[in-house]
């Protein structure tokens, strides 16, 4: 339940574009706006194939990530949820139901396009076999067909297999015999023009296409005409769904009519129920046969339908989303002038939302992007961090450091904004990043679509700026750091010795340091010893001195520390603990030799340069004079 009391319906619908699950959102939307104690928030699959698919574009290879959305409901607090399941396949042959439910909350659930039953749920579905067996019927009866083609749904999803079932039942119904060169692979996609044509090819003395769904048949008017056949009298076609622009087309289409009032009625009616404490059942809603002229009947008179007004009104907006996409190409360019501070980067998506009178939205990403493959839905992260928030003309972004924390199936966190929310996936090729959540009408959502592409760009912009910084870092760290022991080298200790007087003068001193006899060592035992002794100096060094001090190993067995603001008595007191690290190390050492360290030091002022050069010039003759009383010979005996 939300923090404002009201019980949360999450809505997982795919393949958006097309008319069936477009048509969904809408009314399911409508249905419950005015129910005072209910939240919806549609989690959307807003795949690109199904409108470019023949323009051969690479981003569309990547729609495979919406299976992922289902995952995202368990960062949500829901208290009961739709799953379309039919839209969902569309697009995800290689993932089974099960796998999409697995990665959802164990709540309430309602499943529509199938007539599987949730453990804890029910499921709808339209009586899929009914409606297209009822549209081959009139072609055989009403017209005497018996040359029927027919194209399929996509594999793997139940709506087509029974549509499939319901052609071959009303063939097998008047001893027409099934012929597998008759049936074409589909895809409920308008981009079907292949199989169309190969069908065609292949069947040249067919009478007629029945289509699992009115999206195809677009592809099929538009063969059949480039082929000098008009359909509805050289040919009869049919479809299944009756979406809006199955009245308009030329000649107006012949289908079964899915009721999406009804369907969606009967979905938020039984979520209300569940919801209430009431129960719901399972039901198949029926198809009725919508007869018009392109399986050849003449033309008869058809009222008005309010989905018309839907249409002008659609137009009338066309300058509002012109004006709102300039905005979006703007907030993009913004956005990427931010890259480099997160805290600002999402601070800019919230006020670019505001501005366009976005009511709240927030933002969910990972800390680190998911890399998702074909075919698979991820497994989530525990934690996903709440990056922006947006309500009204406020707008907050936030650091990772600093971002609310939400986990899975943990929803305790009252950050969201109260509201119905539109869902959109962030991604950008096989990278994913998180959703972005807005409070929408569903007659936005296209625009919105569009903006959470543009994000999805700007995210993977960041992360590939952010790697190259660090990788950019670590460069520049290795350019200052000695391999061997891990200690600035002389250039990063140049550097670092110099920013500490960069800005005025300032007392200094600089210990000089070098490990006793490494020639000693290197003869007798070889380089690979003597580099373990520089590397054991390295380690005292940085124990006694401090791991956070400017220390660097400037030549082959030479060192050198430097300090700011420093005492006589703190540097004294620094190498007599030098001395005392090397005798606990020769203690205990099982090395054949020795270590010992020879170290001197100096104090004066200095800013520049050739101060430091000169201060360092001072501790090297205090450390030649310490050498004095170095032994002359480090092997122990025996070695």
């Amino acid at each position: 339940m939300t923090g404002s009391g009201k019980k949360k319906i999450g809505f997982v619908v795919g393949n958006y574009h097309t008319d069936h699950p477009s048509r969904l959102v809408h009314t399911i939307w409508k249905l419950l706006k005015d129910e005072g104690d209910v939240e919806l928030q549609v989690f959307l699959g807003t795949e690109s194939a199904s409108f470019i698919k023949d323009y051969a574009m690479r981003s569309s290879q990547f729609d495979y990530q919406y299976a992922s959305l289902c995952g995202y409901t368990e960062y949500e607090d829901l208290d009961l949820l739709i799953v379309s399941a039919g839209t969902l396949s569309i697009y995800q042959n290689a993932i089974p139901l099960d796998e999409f439910l697995r990665h959802t909350p164990r709540i309430p659930t309602i499943l529509t396009e199938t007539d599987r039953q949730p453990e804890d749920g029910i499921s709808l579905i339209a009586d899929n076999q009914q409606g297209l067996d009822s549209c081959v019927e009139h072609l055989i009866t009403a017209h005497g067909l018996t040359r029927i083609g027919f194209i399929t749904g996509p594999d793997n999803n139940q709506d087509a297999e029974e549509r499939f079932a319901g052609y071959r039942a009303a063939l097998q119904r008047h001893g027409i015999p099934l012929r597998e060169e008759y049936i074409a692979r589909g895809d409920y996609s308008e981009h079907v023009d292949k199989s169309v044509e190969a069908l065609l090819d292949r069947a040249p003395e067919l009478q007629a296409i029945a289509s699992a769904n009115d999206e195809m048949t677009v592809a099929v008017y538009r063969v059949c005409r480039a082929r000098g056949l008009e359909v509805g009298r050289d040919i009869a076609v049919t479809g299944f769904d009756d979406m809006l622009m199955a009245r308009y087309m030329e000649p107006p289409l012949t289908t079964a009519r899915q009721d999406y009032d009804e369907f969606s009625r009967q979905a938020v009616r039984s979520a209300l129920d569940m919801l209430r404490g009431g129960k719901a059942a399972s039901r198949r809603i029926p198809v009725p046969f919508i007869r018009r002229c392109s399986c050849g009947c003449a033309p008869e008179a058809e009222t008005q339908h309010p989905e018309q007004a839907d249409m002008i009104r659609n137009l009338q907006r066309s300058r509002e989303y012109q004006h709102n996409s300039w905005i979006g190409a703007l907030m993009n360019r913004e956005m990427l002038m931010e890259v480099d501070e997160p805290k600002r980067f999402f601070a800019t998506i919230g006020a670019c939302l505001a501005y366009l009178g976005t009511p709240s939205s927030y933002l969910l990403l990972f800390d680190h992007p998911l890399r998702v493959k074909p075919g698979t839905i991820p497994e989530f992260p525990e934690k996903i961090y709440a990056c922006m928030r947006q309500e009204g003309e406020k707008a907050e972004g936030y650091d990772w450091a600093e971002a609310p924390v939400m986990r899975r199936g943990d929803h305790a966190l009252d950050f969201r904004p109260e509201g119905s929310f539109m869902t959109f996936l962030l991604f950008d090729e096989e990278y994913q990043y998180g959703v972005l959540n807005v409070e929408i009408e569903p007659e936005k959502i296209d625009f919105y679509y569009m903006l959470s592409l543009d994000i999805g760009s700007s995210l993977r912009f960041m992360d590939i700026w952010t790697q190259q910084e660090r990788y950019r870092a670590q460069l520049q760290a290795m350019a200052r750091t000695d391999e061997l022991t891990g200690l600035y080298n002389r250039a990063g200790l140049v550097s670092a010795r110099e920013s500490m007087t960069a800005d005025r003068p300032r007392e200094a001193a600089v210990i000089m340091a070098d490990l006793d006899h490494l020639k000693q060592i290197n003869d007798r035992f070889g380089h690979h010893e003597g580099d373990i002794a520089l590397r054991s100096v390295a380690d005292i060094l940085r124990q006694v001195l401090g791991a956070n001090q400017v220390i660097g190993r400037i030549g082959g067995d030479e060192f050198q520390a430097c300090f700011v603001q420093p005492s006589e008595a703190a540097l004294q007191k620094q190498l007599r603990r030098i001395k005392a690290r090397c005798d606990a190390y020769n203690e205990h050492s099982e090395r054949p030799y020795f270590l010992e360290i020879s170290a001197g030091y100096a104090i004066g002022t200095v800013q520049s340069r050739e101060d430091w050069e000169a201060l360092a010039a001072r501790a090297d003759e205090a450390l030649y004079e310490a050498k004095k009383t170095r032994r002359d010979f480090v092997i122990r005996e025996g070695s």
